[in-house]
């Protein structure tokens, strides 16, 4: 056995590894390898789910929790990077080579850069990779902070399959191994480098438990015990590592937030004070006066300074803005409703009239009381809203400017809020097709004049933000910009905020709207009615132009998204910024975006600068031009005799570029030959579909785009008559120029007699027509014999009796005699009767029985 004792500081305690009950021993494992015997025994250790709340650790020798001291700091269950003078141990960087096809990146060497306080990305187009695996006890999270400063570089963040990239970012972490990977890649159109992205703040929840507690970094300070976080010290302090207070710098030096060093102040110059007005006083006067920027950095006494100009010019105050007077505070005030003002006094509107509401600011006295001043600010790599603490925007009299920035990262910002706005000469109709058809409405517009004066790179901006319309840029200027008037179009009466924004670096954005159509349609065309029917085109269409290359052959592509027309509530056509996780969309008829193969980024597809091309449907004719916009048929040389139906759309929001708004059109062709629903194809000229940049042009070839079949555009084939059957047959007359409409009628069958067989038949009938007049002839002629025979008989009977009395010519009627004898009817015999009675041989007596009626009804014989 050794002869010296085994001390404290010769070993130290880690648990093992957990069992699957959660159980865990604490052991002590020397410091150094010779160290074997004379050390603690084991013990039962805490359970594995045991953690320290944030500010304390774990002391492993009691397994009680302890709190940290004054000047460090612990998040209990997690870890925290907050400082990058080298590559923290347990992350890797690393450039991921780039195989496009026929071309191969090395991108070695293209890893993040600890800076110090933050590490930044790569700048190259090239994919950079950051990765951490930790182990983590229990399900944690892990937060970040980030500068994203330029979409030209796609940031991404995921951990595992999670994925996301917000400003300050949480997510959410399963136990046990995670690997966590911040990965960029360089993507530019233009010959400028991309700005990196800058990475801080890493914290780690879920590792269970901390054993040790961690110094502030230099510039923060924790002064209680139990601290979750370091505070940064205030402006013109600093403090060193593990402090528990900041030490003020001395009076020539300075600092900023969170800064662990002061530096001399430098001398002051006219740019670090701006001079502002004091508000009219009951003179109508008021003063210039001088101020020296907040926070300030510079010395007045240094050689070289500036002093601050004497401050208390008295000046007379301009006129109040159109629509206000000036009170006796001073103060300008809005006129009573009904009235109106060039800014001076109050007036009546005439009887019939009424008043032209809105906001004139003409002069800038003071800062209306809907218009608030702020700094966008860099704090570190953490951008910041200040609105107090320094001024962004000042009035001077006639206009009103922006004052030196700190940075030229930060943004001098100026806010207009708008309640609502009300739209003119409304009625119950107009209103309702107001909101029926809100896209066409124009309630307001906003019109302001504007220069830049910049000695190096700089960009203003305009944006506006409403309920339907998330911040975006309307519009943007870069460099120095001469005296010039801008207008914008408000078409909602939402509460509406409009910023300009100051900044000397480059930035984007775009953003439109969108609006709806009907799909059917009929034009008079040669004499006919061409009916059309594009509802199966009225899904959105994606299509693609031809891969393109940046100066350094990184492929890209223009991806176009078409929703030709539809209902009410169909889906619009939708492009997207999916570079990060707050996705911009824009969307209406026709859209384009710039589309990343997805081998690029290796996690989806990545598209990014969109903007709208068609928003509003202008109409729809088979004329070539239409509200300005021309759709040459130059373009798309025609190959049928039938005509293309050609969709025209606008999206009015302007750019400087394109003063008028930019413009599509979509003409479609009939082709029954192609049955896909993405045959666009833009002009052989302008493989991107515009050669300008603001008017694009398509061609859409399409069994759809033909007009519906009518009964016109189908024929009858009769078959010859086979065994009793004859067949109809409907065939569609070629070459086929139709789509739906009327179907084609089913194939009919029907009986039918052969020529054959009506022969026959002919036959027949005369055979049995000529055997018919053979036997009415023999009995026509035996008739005739027997009514000779009789004839002759007769003639003989009336020889024999010439030698009677002759027969009375009257009869007459002797007086006394009853003239009332009966009558006696002879009945009528039939036709037949009398052939019978031919036939019928007389009696013996030589007379024929004549059957005698009376006039009661008796029969009587005569002899």
């Amino acid at each position: 056995s050794p002869s010296w004792q085994v001390k404290a500081s010769d070993y130290h305690f880690e648990y093992t590894d957990c069992d699957v009950l959660g159980s865990r021993w604490r052991v002590a494992i020397p410091n150094k390898p010779d160290t074997c015997t004379g050390l603690p025994d084991p013990v039962k250790g805490t359970h594995c789910t045991f953690s320290c709340k944030e500010g304390e650790y774990l002391d492993m020798k009691t397994q009680e929790c302890q709190k940290c001291a004054a000047g460090t700091y612990s998040l209990g269950t997690g870890v925290a990077f907050d400082e990058w003078d080298s590559l923290p141990a347990g992350f890797i960087s690393h450039g991921i080579n780039m195989d496009l096809g026929d071309m191969y990146t090395n991108c070695t060497n293209s890893t993040w850069t600890p800076k110090g306080d933050y590490i930044a990305s790569n700048m190259d187009e090239c994919s950079s990779a950051l990765s951490y695996a930790v182990s983590l006890k229990q399900p944690g999270s892990v937060s970040f902070q980030y500068f994203y400063p330029d979409t030209n570089i796609f940031f991404e963040f995921y951990a595992l399959i999670l994925i996301c990239s917000v400003f300050f970012n949480k997510v959410q972490l399963n136990s046990g191994n995670n690997v966590l990977f911040w990965r960029t890649t360089g993507f530019s159109l233009s010959n400028n480098a991309p700005k990196p992205v800058l990475l801080k703040n890493i914290a780690i929840s879920g590792v269970a438990y901390t054993s040790e507690c961690f110094h502030c970094k230099p510039g923060t300070y924790s002064a209680e015990p139990g601290a979750a976080r370091c505070a940064p010290c205030p402006a013109n302090t600093y403090s060193n590592k593990g402090a528990t207070a900041c030490q003020d710098c001395d009076k020539e030096k300075y600092s900023g937030i969170g800064s662990g060093t002061c530096q001399q102040r430098p001398p002051c110059t006219a740019n670090d004070y701006f001079y502002t007005h004091t508000p009219c006083d009951s003179a109508g006067q008021t003063q210039l006066m001088y101020k020296w920027i907040e926070p300030k950095f510079c010395s007045e006494t240094a050689e070289g300074a500036v002093e601050l100009p004497a401050s208390g010019e008295k000046q007379t105050c301009p006129p109040c803005n159109p629509g206000f007077l000036s009170s006796n505070s001073s103060v300008c005030k809005p006129c009573t409703k009904g009235s109106y003002s060039n800014g001076t006094e109050c007036s009546k509107c005439p009887v019939g009239t009424e008043p032209v509401v809105g906001f004139e600011y003409k002069w800038w006295n003071r800062m209306p009381s809907n218009m608030r001043s702020s700094v966008y600010m860099n704090v570190g790599s953490l951008f910041v809203l200040c609105y107090d603490v320094m001024t962004g925007w000042e009035v001077a009299g006639e206009y009103i400017y922006t004052t030196p920035g700190d940075l030229d990262s930060d943004y001098m910002m100026l806010t207009l809020t708008v309640p609502g706005f009300i739209y003119l000469f409304t009625s119950f109709s107009l209103a309702y097709s107001v909101e029926k058809n809100n896209e066409r409405a124009e309630f307001s517009k906003i019109t302001f004049v504007f220069e830049t004066k910049c000695t190096a790179d700089c960009r203003l901006y305009f944006m506006a933000v409403s309920i339907s319309r998330n911040n975006a840029v309307v519009e943007s200027w870069s460099g120095t910009n001469g005296k010039q008037s801008y207008s914008y179009l408000i078409k909602s009466n939402f509460t509406v905020s409009f910023t300009w924004s100051f900044q000397r670096t480059e930035a984007y954005t775009t953003a439109r709207s969108s609006c709806v159509s009907d799909c059917t349609l009929a034009v008079q065309y040669k004499g006919e009615t061409l009916r059309y029917n594009f509802s199966p085109l009225a899904n959105v269409t994606h299509f693609e132009s031809s891969p393109r290359f940046t100066s350094k052959g990184l492929r890209y592509i223009h991806q176009f998204s078409v929703g030709l027309c539809g209902t009410e509530g169909r889906a619009l056509a939708s492009c997207v910024d999916n570079v990060t996780d707050t996705t911009k969309e824009v969307n209406g008829y026709v859209c384009q975006s710039i589309i990343m193969p997805s081998e690029v980024r290796g996690q989806s597809v990545v598209s990014s600068q969109p903007f709208t091309i068609g928003s509003t449907l202008i109409g729809v004719t088979t004329e070539s031009t239409l509200d300005h916009i021309s759709s040459s048929e130059n373009s798309f040389p025609a190959d049928s005799y039938l005509p293309d139906v050609i969709f025209y759309y606008r999206a009015r929001e302007t750019t400087q570029a394109c003063k008028n708004g930019r413009s599509a059109s979509i003409r479609l062709r009939c082709d029954p030959t192609v049955t896909a629903m993405d045959q666009l194809t833009a002009p052989s000229k302008c493989s991107e579909g515009t050669c300008d940049g603001c008017s694009f042009h398509f061609l859409w070839r399409s069994q759809h785009a033909c007009p519906l079949c009518s009964e016109r555009n189908y024929k009858e084939i009769v078959s010859a008559c086979t065994e009793g059957i004859q067949r109809t047959t409907y065939v569609w007359q070629q070459p086929l120029r139709c789509t739906g409409g009327v179907p084609l009628p089913a194939p009919r069958i029907s009986a039918c007699v052969t020529l054959a067989f009506w022969l026959k038949f002919g036959a027949s009938i005369g055979t049995l027509a000529a055997v018919l007049l053979i036997a009415i002839s023999c009995y026509f002629w035996k008739r005739t014999r027997k009514l000779e025979y009789k004839y002759s008989k007769l003639m003989m009977n009336a020889g024999e009796k010439e030698c009677d009395l002759p027969a009375a010519d009257s009869c007459a009627i002797m007086e006394g005699e009853d003239a009332e004898d009966d009558l006696i009817y002879l009945t009528k015999k039939s036709f037949f009767t009398k052939i019978k009675s031919f036939s019928r041989e007389r009696t013996s007596d030589g007379f024929d029985s004549v059957p005698l009626k009376s006039s009661s009804g008796m029969e009587m014989e005569m002899n």
